[in-house]
């Protein structure tokens, strides 16, 4: 006890957490230091505003899992400034507009290190995209150097902040928070101290989605929607950064060991009956407008591959499979990353209910053709595209396909041909051989062939699979069926997805109850590795199951967990009771390579690893006896257990022949990490539908950082020197918790003892933390009690008003961005007022919370109830505080509240729940994250419009931002997006130079506003819009537009033809030709009139990126002589008199005796000048000419065009 007492004495008095001597802004004058108050404080506050703040001796936090920080501002520069002149105007030497500009760079801490990264950040509450911005992370290591901007600008030696995690804004932009700095916030991962996490434990994951068109390209991919507006499709994160970029960065900051990632990639098969499947590539849909990719996959196109099916509503039931350029990007993007990649040919089956692709099967003599035909010298050698020269849907065209991509993409360190196949490689044949498993050989060796030595090979079998065919005919045999494959020169390993149970847990009194009294317990997980279900019995019927009658195994070849037996014996079938000669296996001469481990986040989800949640397949379960709910802790116990035990030398044996081990943990891939980035996925379900399943899926993105609470606990405890104590009777996963301020270890303890439920107890020197609904209740007997006055066992009832009415629960939630949220319960029966509030700063979610404050609420009315006795001490001695017990002739449960040892052990107890509560094991729903800012690419849009100077150019982009327009050395910027719709009526000839008042048009035009006005205004140049014809652009005013639908108008009370538009002006013009507004959104780009008939190329560019060009051949048409006016035709005699009135561009009243008109009839044309017989009328003159014969021109119908 005494050591015990000193370490007590720690446990009430030492503080934790660090302060932090913030730096002054513009200087560096001190550090953050490890200094511990040692005065009494309060436990961590529950604050759901987190302001930062620059302050001398503000404390410097320590996080547990994932939580929202504000920081310290420790160090910031001067202001920036910046101007930019931009011309408005497209004439040399005209305006320009200087705007400013401001940014600051400064740093901001965070909370002790070393943490695992940074997710989310808020600036003034609202998510902020880092896109563009210039960010360092600092991990808070012991050995992390000075960032390069502090030691720029400070003079000296300048710190490195060692041990605190930081994060350095070089010239963060002000202008989006009003030229100030705004209030960030960050989502900090820090996983604990412990060696032996999950985090350091996992070396190589597999890599979903596997399917979806672009989702493994690293280069953002759009896909246009109009002009000016496109969709990115796999940038869905505020990073600014393809989706699978960002889930890389995440995966190298929460997997520190992981070396290794298998690449999933999806091809379909169209039937599980091989005598009529087909495995090809899909595509979602036939039509796409994907800008500068394109969907391809081998020799299949968006229009010959298979169309994946759909669903009711229209939409895909699977992604496309990835096209070869973005599997290409992803093998290489990994390889750059320093990790090695595995490339893992998958199968999805695309019929009804989407079976398993175990399920493919069928009968023997179909296996050839299920191959099919293709061959190492069907794909080119070339770094070019691979062609396949036939149109080959076979197994063989399926994996060859990705060898040859896997070439050319570099190479890869290892290479699946097929997986989980069980039904496929089971069929046998008359001679009972298995012509699949030669097939595989065969590929296997054509394999090696493409890519080489440096990749190794294996087949991942299923765990039922790899290691014999057992026929469930009555007969006894036993094949090693893939033992050709196994012993096949070009198999590097033995691949196995071992999804292996570690449990047969249930409710209630139960077999396995009787070994621990949790299935989160690691040493009962780990013991069913290398026994357990699968090992030392097995069930032999679902009855059997639920009545845990246990068939033992005694015969390791039956043991499909028996992995060591497997792999050092010589393996031997047994054919009609005869064993038969050894098979070509030989002992211990490949590893295993585990190619897919992995839990779902369910409860009992390690008694069937292998179940899946998904509601539109056929396949979807739950494990045995769970009901569904999300258990996270399960995952992650599974996984350390599993990875934990094979990792330890003494279970995992060396080889005598190789000299390697026997499971290549190097190998051994986590089922899933996920290609697109939590909390995106699973948070935007209206872009991934299967979002859904990530909640008891086996995805394990979003449920790295959690902190087991046994972690949290042995932490807290050895910070402040506490020795001595145990940790075994906790089981809990700590979503994110945050230690604030200097405070005792106690009140440190206190709300995560109060929300999980723990107790603690001294016993032996040591202390006890544990959780009494974990253990089974103790039955005191009545032999065992003393006697005493008024009976063994006193009892009492407290009154009614000692119990609880409501409870409320006051707690961080994820799912609402760490804000604070509270839950309440009532019991309606109670005949109190009394109120429970309960305020706890830890993270976690709605159904967390409610297990809580249910549990608080159940035990208010049974802890009414009181009981004493006393027991012998040497029978009471190893009794602690806070266990629970049965008592004779007495319902329910006790738990222990007080121990009094002397002569004898004097117990008190209160009464306790029945049942054993539930514990917090899962984090919350993440929440939907605010829609990324995408901005489309630019369209530049120029025109060759009448009666303006110069090209008229705009641009198209959503959301628009400021663009530049360029032509060699001229440059126009735009402000706002040009106006351009559709014509929807058709539009025939009108007057020109006086109102049209009978005719009206109806155009489509988005994002744009209009409105009727006064006709004088029209007449000034407002509410012009040209309208394309076949011969150029009519430009038409209107004074009365009515809004009749969305974005369209009806546009009335006309102006036609004006800005000499008249010449453009045709019989009808058709419904689809375009419409530009020319109120706004357009600009006049000056060009030369050395390009005047030539093509010019007009570029643009808006928030520092290009966009698609426009080209046109420039027709000058503001140079473009006016039409003549009041043209008539008067007979005189054999000739006919025709009189114009011409017009000048300048206003100018003399005619230029150049000009010459070209004048056309029916019968003939002829060319004249301007001098020709001039005669002048008021104060223009009229050009006259003489055209022989006169009927040819006078006779009703006749028309004549004078061209100027």
């Amino acid at each position: 006890m005494a050591n015990f007492a000193a370490s007590a004495t720690q446990l009430t008095g030492q503080a934790l957490v660090r302060t932090a001597s913030a730096l002054a802004i513009n200087t560096a004058t001190s550090y953050i230091s490890r200094a511990f108050d040692t005065r009494n404080f309060q436990g961590p506050r529950l604050d759901s505003l987190h302001i930062q703040t620059s302050r001398d001796g503000a404390p410097m936090a320590r996080v547990f899992g994932r939580a929202r920080l504000a920081g310290q501002i420790i160090w910031a520069s001067h202001v920036r400034e910046a101007s930019t002149e931009t011309p408005v105007g497209g004439k040399g030497g005209g305006p320009t507009q200087t705007d400013y500009s401001y940014a600051i760079s400064f740093a901001v801490g965070l909370c002790e290190g070393e943490i695992a990264g940074i997710d989310r950040i808020w600036a003034n509450g609202a998510p902020l995209e880092t896109a563009g911005l210039d960010m360092r992370v600092y991990r808070g290591t012991e050995d992390q150097s000075p960032d390069p901007i502090i030691s720029a600008t400070e003079p000296g030696d300048v710190p490195a902040f060692r041990g605190t995690a930081y994060v350095v804004f070089e010239d963060f932009p002000l202008a989006a928070f009003g030229n100030r700095l705004p209030q960030l916030n960050f989502e900090v991962i820090r996983t604990g101290k412990r060696t032996g996490r999950l985090e350091n434990l996992i070396q190589s994951v597999n890599l979903l989605p596997g399917s979806g068109e672009f989702a493994y390209a690293t280069d953002i991919v759009e896909e246009g929607i109009r002009p000016g507006e496109t969709q990115p499709l796999n940038m869905n994160n505020l990073s600014g950064k393809a989706d699978i970029e960002l889930a890389l960065d995440q995966l190298q900051a929460q997997l520190p060991s992981c070396t290794n990632v298998s690449i999933i990639s999806s091809w379909f098969a169209t039937s599980t009956d091989i005598a009529t499947c087909e495995i090809r590539p899909g595509v979602e849909r036939r039509s796409r407008n994907i800008r500068h990719h394109t969907w391809r996959v081998g020799r299949a196109t968006r229009a010959t591959a298979h169309l994946v099916s759909a669903d009711d509503e229209g939409r895909p039931n699977f992604g496309g499979t990835p096209s070869d350029e973005s599997l290409i990007q992803a093998i290489r993007a990994i390889k750059a990353r320093g990790m090695s990649v595995t490339l893992y040919p998958f199968i999805l089956v695309d019929t009804a209910g989407f079976p398993w692709r175990g399920r493919i099967t069928g009968n023997a003599s179909d296996v050839s053709a299920f191959f099919g035909t293709a061959d190492v010298t069907d794909y080119s050698n070339g770094a070019g595209e691979d062609h396949h020269h036939s149109d080959d849907a076979g197994f063989r065209n399926f994996i060859l396909s990705h060898a040859n991509l896997a070439r050319r993409a570099g190479g890869v360190e290892r290479f699946v041909i097929g997986s989980e196949m069980i039904g496929l490689t089971t069929i046998r044949d008359a001679q009972n051989g298995f012509p699949a498993v030669t097939e595989l050989a065969r590929l296997a060796g054509d394999v090696k062939v493409v890519l080489g030595d440096e990749t190794g090979l294996t087949y991942a079998a299923d765990w039922s699979e790899y290691f014999g065919f057992h026929p469930l005919d009555g007969s006894g045999d036993v094949y090693f069926h893939l033992d050709e494959l196994w012993a096949h020169p070009a198999i590097s390993a033995i691949g196995i997805d071992a999804y292996f149970p570690l449990s047969d847990w249930r409710e209630g009194d139960h077999l396995d109850g009787q070994i621990s009294s949790s299935i989160y317990d690691e040493d009962y997980l780990k013991s069913n590795v290398e026994g357990g279900e699968g090992y030392d019995w097995y069930y032999a019927s679902d009855a059997d199951r639920d009545a845990q009658v246990r068939t033992p195994i005694s015969d390791w070849t039956y043991r499909y967990k028996d992995l060591r037996n497997w792999w050092s014996n010589v393996h031997r079938n047994k054919i009609a009771g005869a064993v038969q000669d050894p098979t070509s296996w030989v002992p211990q001469s490949k590893p295993f390579w585990l190619m897919e481990v992995g839990c779902p986040a369910v409860r009992y989800g390690a008694n069937q690893p292998n179940v899946f949640s998904d509601g539109k397949s056929h396949e979807s379960k739950f494990p045995y006896f769970s009901e569904g709910s999300r258990d996270d802790l399960i995952q992650r116990n599974y996984l350390e257990a599993l990875i934990g035990y094979w990792g330890e030398p003494e279970n995992n044996p060396t080889s005598t022949v190789t000299g390697q081990p026997m499971i290549d943990q190097s190998a051994t891939s986590v089922w899933a990490w996920d290609a697109r980035p939590f909390p995106d996925f699973p948070a935007r379900r209206t872009i991934w539908s299967d979002g859904l399943n990530w909640q008891t899926g086996h995805w394990i993105n979003g449920r790295m950082g959690g902190v087991l609470l046994q972690d949290v606990l042995d932490e807290i405890c050895t910070e402040v020197g506490v020795k001595h104590v145990s940790f075994s009777g906790v089981s809990g996963l700590v979503s994110g918790f945050v230690i604030d301020r200097p405070m005792r270890a106690r009140d440190a303890l206190t709300p995560l003892i109060d929300t999980y439920d723990v107790s603690m107890a001294v016993a032996g020197g040591r202390l006890f933390f544990f959780q009494p609904q974990l253990d089974a209740p103790r039955a005191i007997s009545r032999d065992e009690l003393v006697a005493q006055d008024g009976g063994p066992i006193r009892f009492a009832v407290e009154d009614d008003m000692s119990s609880l009415r409501d409870v409320r629960l006051t707690y961080i939630d994820a799912s609402l961005e760490y804000q604070t949220a509270t839950l309440s319960t009532r019991n309606e029966a109670a005949e109190t007022v009394r109120v429970a509030d309960i305020q706890v700063p830890i993270v976690m979610d709605a159904g967390q919370a409610r297990q809580v404050i249910d549990r608080q609420l159940a035990k208010s009315e049974p802890s009414r109830r009181r009981a004493s006795f006393a027991l012998p001490t040497d029978i009471g001695d190893d009794l602690r505080p806070g266990e629970i017990v049965t008592l004779p002739d007495a319902d329910g449960y006790w738990q222990i509240e007080r121990l009094r040892r002397g002569a004898n052990t004097d117990v008190d107890l209160i009464g306790y729940p029945d049942g054993r509560g539930p514990l917090n094991v899962a984090n919350g729903d993440p929440a939907v994250q605010l829609q990324p800012a995408w901005v489309s690419e630019p369209v530049a849009m120029a025109f060759n419009l009448p009666g303006v100077e110069g090209l008229q150019v705009g641009a198209l982009m959503h959301p628009f931002r400021p663009a530049d327009l360029s032509f060699a050395d001229k440059t126009v910027r735009l402000q706002s997006a040009v106006k351009l719709g559709v014509l929807l009526s058709d539009l025939p000839r009108g007057p020109i130079t006086i109102w049209d008042r009978s005719t009206h048009f109806d155009i489509w035009m988005p994002n744009a506003a209009f409105f009727s006005i006064e006709e004088h205004k029209v007449m000034s140049g407002q509410n012009r819009f040209a309208v394309e014809t076949p011969l150029g652009w009519e430009v038409i005013g209107a004074a009365s537009v009515s809004l009749i639908g969305p974005d369209i108008y009806r546009l009335h009370t006309l102006l036609r033809g004006v800005e000499n538009s008249d010449d453009y002006m045709v019989d009808q013009i058709l419904s689809g030709a375009r419409v530009i507004s020319l109120d706004g959104g357009l600009a006049t780009l000056d060009i030369e009139e050395d390009f005047i008939g030539g093509p010019i190329q007009i570029e643009v560019s808006a928030s520092g990126r290009s966009g698609a060009s426009s080209e046109l051949i420039y027709s000058a048409e503001h140079l473009r002589p006016l039409s003549v006016a009041h043209v008539s035709a008067v007979a005189e005699g054999e000739n006919t008199r025709l009189n114009w009135t011409p017009r000048r561009l300048d206003n100018a009243t003399k005619i230029d005796p150049s000009q010459m008109f070209d004048i056309c009839w029916s019968e003939g044309e002829m060319r004249v000048s301007a001098n020709t017989a001039l005669i002048p009328v008021n104060y223009r003159s009229n050009n006259w000419v003489s055209i022989t014969p006169v009927h040819s021109l006078t006779k009703a119908g006749r028309s004549v065009k004078i061209l100027v």
